[in-house]
């Protein structure tokens, strides 16, 4: 397994762990097409976007992997209910350490793009830009 997926799949546990979230009634994913077929709920979908190794020296590569978090709302005001989602999930992503790990950054968010023809659906993505470093011949 790679580094990044690693620390994804370590990512999704800190989030799923996290009552407020639970108690928001949001199901985590990794498939954005899995939860937009959902028809209905709320999904937060933990996915990878591209990584950049930026540097390497003596060794190490230090990398840029981008994280998005894509809140996928069934809702007449998706906006309103993605930023709920995101009120929570920041300070976890923010807060996020592992071995390995030089740190996390946020990026942009996304406009909201809705997915379905009566605009009862729409997703909203977060990006957040995490650095780690490995060695020159591993991802």
């Amino acid at each position: 397994m790679t580094q990044r997926e690693t620390y994804l799949q370590q990512l999704v546990a800190a989030l799923a762990a996290d009552a407020d979230l639970k108690q928001l009634g949001v199901t985590l994913g990794r498939s954005i097409w899995h939860a937009a077929r959902r028809q209905g709920g709320r999904v937060l979908v933990v996915s990878r976007g591209q990584d950049v190794p930026v540097d390497t020296n003596i060794g190490r590569t230090t990398r840029t992997c981008v994280v998005m978090l894509s809140a996928v709302v069934w809702s007449p005001t998706p906006d309103t209910e993605a930023d709920e989602i995101f009120a929570l999930t920041h300070p976890v992503v923010m807060r996020f350490t592992a071995d390995g790990l030089l740190g996390v950054t946020e990026g942009p968010t996304s406009e909201p793009q809705v997915g379905d023809e009566d605009g009862g659906m729409g997703i909203l993505t977060m990006q957040y830009a995490i650095e780690y470093q490995t060695a020159p011949d591993a991802l």
